[in-house]
């Protein structure tokens, strides 16, 4: 009988040994938090080794230097570099999922700016970027696609991508509610592509020549959307991203640029349906419509 009990303990001890041999990383505790652990579908753990959390706990208390409370973070991976972004406030880091290379690429963001763009050339699953200019906001806790301009040497040879109706100002908030961050950014391409406004002008000269009006120079937008034609009627929706003391908002201004150039402020919110009927809130809050077609 104590010969079996002796077996029984040496082999409770083997496996508990093999298991931890097997997850080292299960023991070690650290108030970094991170979403998502994994790269894609290649290493499920990779941003959350243990030389990586060292990595992010190296870094709590710097100076933010990205969307006034995060720290952007390079993680060396050979010939490229990976990005994380740590929230000093709450210690949640967020990882930007590509591998960007090393020699051949920029990446640009500021304290006071939530966008944070890559220029050159980014991989990832399913998503290969060359010689291209992307950019990622954060909403709700994942880095998405704010726009996108590929082979810029070529982007007088590309035809603008318009907005499917119906869209609105908080087309990533609900589509995340639905699907997965990968799905969303895909189809946020497709149907609710936003240009940055070098980028657009660059690929339109008669938008660049629609700009120069006081009305429009004067925003200092952040990106635009181009809405479907209605007709003789040309639209885009403005946006200008800001941030202050009590937190980071976008405002959105319908801007008309055929046949004539007119700007109408909308607000922090708009909704457009599909027969361009379109919804958005005044200072106190009210519903406000305005009929495209």
């Amino acid at each position: 009988m104590k010969k079996k009990t002796y077996i029984i303990l040496f082999l409770s001890a083997f496996f508990i040994v093999a298991c931890n041999a097997r997850n080292p990383e299960s023991t070690y505790i650290s108030k970094i938090k991170v979403e998502p652990c994994g790269f894609d579908y290649d290493i499920d753990n990779y941003y959350c080794a243990i030389d990586k959390i060292k990595l992010y706990e190296n870094k709590i208390g710097e100076n933010v230097n990205y969307n006034k409370e995060y720290t952007v973070i390079k993680i060396n991976d050979g010939k490229y570099i990976r990005l994380v972004v740590l929230n000093q406030k709450n210690k949640i880091v967020y990882p930007l999922n590509y591998q960007i290379d090393k020699n051949n690429s920029n990446v640009e963001h500021s304290a006071s700016s939530n966008i944070l763009c890559v220029t050159g050339n980014m991989y990832g699953y399913r998503n290969t970027y060359i010689n291209s200019k992307i950019c990622f906001k954060i909403v709700d806790g994942y880095f998405v696609k704010s726009s996108i301009s590929e082979n810029s040497e070529l982007a007088g040879k590309i035809d603008l991508k318009k907005v499917k109706l119906p869209n609105s100002s908080e087309y990533f908030a609900q589509c995340l509610k639905k699907s997965t961050q990968k799905k969303c950014e895909k189809m946020g391409d497709l149907e609710n592509h936003v240009y940055m406004i070098d980028k657009i002008i660059k690929e339109s000269q008669d938008i660049e020549k629609k700009f120069k009006s006081e009305n429009i120079e004067n925003l200092n937008l952040s990106g635009v959307k181009i809405l479907p034609d209605f007709g003789n009627r040309h639209y885009l929706i403005g946006e200008k991203y800001e941030d202050t003391e009590k937190g980071s908002y976008s405002d959105y201004y319908l801007i008309k640029i055929k046949p004539n150039v007119e700007v109408k402020y909308l607000g922090g919110f708009y909704s457009i349906d599909k027969q361009g009927n379109l919804t958005y809130r005044d200072h106190l809050g009210n519903n406000k419509n305005i009929k495209l077609n």
